[in-house]
């Protein structure tokens, strides 16, 4: 009988080890931990983030799940409160989630992220005022000579250096090749073109890193 009352007892104290809240999940005391995620009260579309000791912030690039937005900006306020613009308003004590040890906040004297969790938003938001339109660039002037053609826009175009494609066409077809030919003009390479010809804008470039206003077009 006493043997078999150790065993039990035994069994009791294994089955209370294991519903440690921390077992199986990953968490790291070594690790900086995330306190809280509170509303900005001045401002609906802001969070700040509060860790358990001082953190050092890279970039907006957070494993940070709340409201299905997206972090715009991330900012130190203090070495252990960061405040964090989003795409939108944050609803009232939103749900988020922490996906754990990103290399963009972390600990740096030890180099660790900060540990997964996740929680509700705490405080009360403040007012949202959505922020204007991004302002698109439009084609101001146009000219085509054989195998060449260009677009000259109201603002300087960036090109990101990605091949080119159909997003642009002339009579069509797209370009095979496209460089600036000044800040704010881009000369493309086509198969022929003279007057008469047309261009015409479908989509945004992946390979133009400025917004351009779509559709547009024209002719030469």
């Amino acid at each position: 009988m006493l043997l078999q009352r150790r065993r039990a007892a035994n069994a009791l104290r294994h089955d209370g080890q294991r519903l440690n809240p921390l077992y199986g999940y990953g968490y790291r005391p070594d690790w900086p931990s995330i306190l809280s995620i509170a509303h900005d009260v001045s401002d609906g579309g802001r969070l700040f983030i509060i860790t358990d000791r001082p953190c050092a912030l890279l970039s907006p690039s957070l494993p940070l799940e709340v409201a299905g937005l997206s972090i715009l900006d991330a900012a130190t306020i203090l070495p252990v409160k960061f405040r964090l613009t989003m795409s939108g308003a944050v609803p009232q004590g939103a749900a988020w989630q922490w996906m754990g040890n990103n290399s963009q906040l972390y600990d740096p004297i030890t180099g660790y992220g900060v540990n997964a969790t996740s929680g509700n938003c705490a405080d009360v938001p403040g007012p949202y005022t959505p922020p204007p339109p991004p302002v698109t660039a439009n084609v101001v002037a146009q000219s085509a000579s054989g195998a060449t053609c260009t677009l000259t826009f109201d603002q300087p175009i960036i090109l990101s250096g990605g091949a080119v494609d159909d997003a642009i066409l002339f009579d069509g077809a797209a370009g095979t090749g496209v460089v600036n030919v000044d800040a704010s003009t881009l000369g493309f390479n086509v198969p022929f073109a003279s007057e008469g010809s047309t261009w015409s804008i479908v989509r945004q470039p992946a390979w133009i890193t400025t917004l351009l206003t779509v559709p547009q077009g024209g002719g030469f």
